[in-house]
């Protein structure tokens, strides 16, 4: 027998005890230092579809904004509309849906059969102008707020969304992208990508070959934006929606926050000066202070771009395509020439950073068109501050 040291020095040099002393330090090493999470997929969107999504105008008030009316989606948005739409130099439209429309919580994977017809013709009288189209599922907030607070409402969306994606799954998937949620308001931004990443999962499932069209929580903000992360899935387009500051964009609106009715004539860009006029004018105090704050962060175009150039950040580090599908200004009492420079801005800041854009809307209150008798002709200002006439 050898030894007691130089038996022990034998079993500590021997193979096994080598390997299970590595094994046991691994272990230690692994919990001390997580591993990093892989990268999401790298894009495969393909160049033809991110031109498709481009330039882009919405279609709301047909589908959504509203309370269940066959005749206004019969006769809202008509033939005529989508061919002007096109003429206009638009290449593709975002068709907003409300849940009611076609959602039944307690039979999500059913399809309400009499209303998804009118959801079908839509959908057909715009392919045949060779006009792509985003499906978007456009819920109230409270909707959105249950979906954080109840996983069976969550669950049910999920499934919903499976189902209409295998509807949706027949149609061209060059023409046709998928937008699983309008601006989710979700506290908990965990918590959203979460239950997004199961509502892509369903949707990818039901229409392998279509573009899906992700987006942050927040009201689909950049913040929102910069707080997600990409899912493993390379045919996913991540969306924001830009409407800073709203102190401008939604001046004078009477829906939203309750300072926004304060607001009239609103000047941009932004200054203490440029906007000292306006606050005798004023008669709410918190008002007041708003506008105040307003012209104090000089709100410009380098200001513009330097706010969508974070999200362009977002976009390189995760290799991912970004689009922008609603930014614009309510026309009610914001001053005309303000309200085009702004929109040049941002135009010219999506496009610098190569993001297709959807403005809203085409016929309501931030509107492309205007009317004329009982016709709807384009305002050539609006189309000159984007970029589609000289």
């Amino acid at each position: 027998m050898l030894p007691r040291e130089t038996h022990f020095r034998q079993r500590r040099s021997s193979p096994r005890l080598r390997g299970a002393l590595i094994l046991v330090l691994l272990v230690i090493l692994a919990s001390c230092y997580p591993p990093v999470p892989m990268s999401p997929a790298a894009s495969q969107v393909p160049k033809t579809r991110i031109e498709r999504l481009s330039r882009g105008i919405n279609l709301s008030h047909w589908f959504a904004q509203g309370s269940i009316n066959v005749r206004r989606w019969q006769r809202y948005i008509t033939a005529e509309d989508i061919a002007l739409i096109k003429e206009m130099g638009f290449t593709h439209v975002r068709l907003p849906i409300e849940p009611n429309v076609l959602f039944n919580e307690w039979q999500p994977e059913e399809l309400n059969p009499e209303r998804l017809p009118y959801v079908d013709t839509a959908l057909d009288m715009i392919l045949a102008q060779d006009i792509a189209v985003i499906v978007d599922f456009h819920p109230l907030p409270e909707f959105t707020q249950r979906m954080e607070e109840d996983d069976a409402f969550a669950e049910a969306v999920v499934r919903f969304w499976g189902a209409f994606a295998r509807h949706l799954s027949e149609r061209d998937p060059e023409m046709v992208f998928l937008e699983a949620m309008n601006e989710p308001v979700f506290q908990d931004a965990a918590r959203w990508e979460a239950v997004q990443k199961r509502i892509l999962a369903a949707m990818r499932e039901g229409a392998p070959e279509h573009t899906l069209i992700a987006t942050g929580t927040n009201w689909s903000s950049i913040d929102g934006l910069l707080a997600l992360k990409p899912v493993d899935d390379p045919n996913v387009v991540y969306n924001f929606h830009f409407y800073e500051p709203h102190t401008f964009t939604h001046q004078g609106a009477r829906w939203g926050w309750y300072l926004w009715p304060y607001l009239h004539n609103v000047p941009y860009p932004s200054s203490p000066e440029a906007v000292e006029a306006l606050l005798p004018n004023i008669k709410n105090r918190e008002a007041r202070a708003l506008l105040r704050s307003y012209g104090r962060e000089r709100w410009n175009a380098e200001k513009i771009e330097r706010r969508i150039a974070q999200a362009a950040a977002w976009g390189r580090k995760y290799d991912v395509p970004l689009t922008c599908n609603e930014f614009g200004v309510y026309r009610l009492v914001s001053p005309p020439e303000d309200r085009l420079a702004w929109i040049r801005d941002v135009r010219t800041a999506l496009e610098k950073y190569q993001i297709g854009w959807t403005m809203w809307d085409y016929a309501g209150g931030f509107n492309v068109v205007v009317a004329k008798g009982n016709q709807r002709v384009p305002d050539e200002g609006t189309l000159k501050a984007l970029g589609l006439s000289d």
